[in-house]
């Protein structure tokens, strides 16, 4: 009988054990998965600032056909966040050369605001308000969202590469955290 019980409670510590473990994985994940999807999106649209479907006239004649999309990175944030924690910037989502303003509006846009991060809509500014919660605060507290533009000329060439880095934290447990990090190399835009 003694054998029995001491059998039962190694297994019903084994089985706790296992337990426990599955949820910390389950809460990795969830974490990797939330943020992680949130992460590539903002990436990929990133990557198409300044982008123009009028593009052959621009190579042809830049100077009698400006893009309408050069110049429109900003970075700002949302009055009380961390500093460069909003970037604003638009490209040419339906290739007709200009810059739409109603439907489609082709100004977008990233931000912290109170522990999540927001996704830009009616061209609003970093300090408006009407932006759209992509993560949800009460799975997730972003912790950290920062973007720094850096340009260099090479051969009369500019180059404009934005640092992003996002850090976040499960909401219940924040021993449970990930941070993001890259640099984004913005290939259709010119300052």
């Amino acid at each position: 009988m003694v054998l029995a019980v001491g059998s039962l409670a190694a297994v019903s510590s084994l089985v706790g054990y296992g337990i426990g473990v599955n949820g910390n994985l389950i809460n990795s994940a969830r974490l990797n998965e939330e943020l992680g999807n949130v992460y590539a999106l903002l990436l990929s649209d990133l990557r198409r600032t300044g982008y123009s479907g009028a593009t052959v006239p621009m190579v042809t004649d830049p100077d009698a056909n400006p893009s309408p999309f050069n110049g429109s990175v900003v970075v700002s944030e949302f009055p009380g966040e961390q500093i460069n924690s909003c970037i604003l910037f638009s490209y040419d989502r339906n290739n007709n050369g200009g810059l739409d303003t109603l439907v489609p509006d082709e100004r977008y846009g990233y931000r912290l605001r109170d522990g999540a991060v927001e996704i830009r809509r009616n061209g609003a500014a970093c300090g408006d308000v009407g932006w759209e919660d992509l993560t949800d605060d009460d799975v997730i507290d972003v912790t950290a969202l920062t973007f720094i533009v850096n340009q260099s000329v090479d051969n009369g060439i500019t180059t404009t590469a934005i640092s992003v880095r996002l850090n976040g934290e499960l909401a219940s447990n924040d021993s449970f955290s990930r941070e993001y990090q890259t640099v984004v190399v913005v290939r259709n835009y010119d300052s």
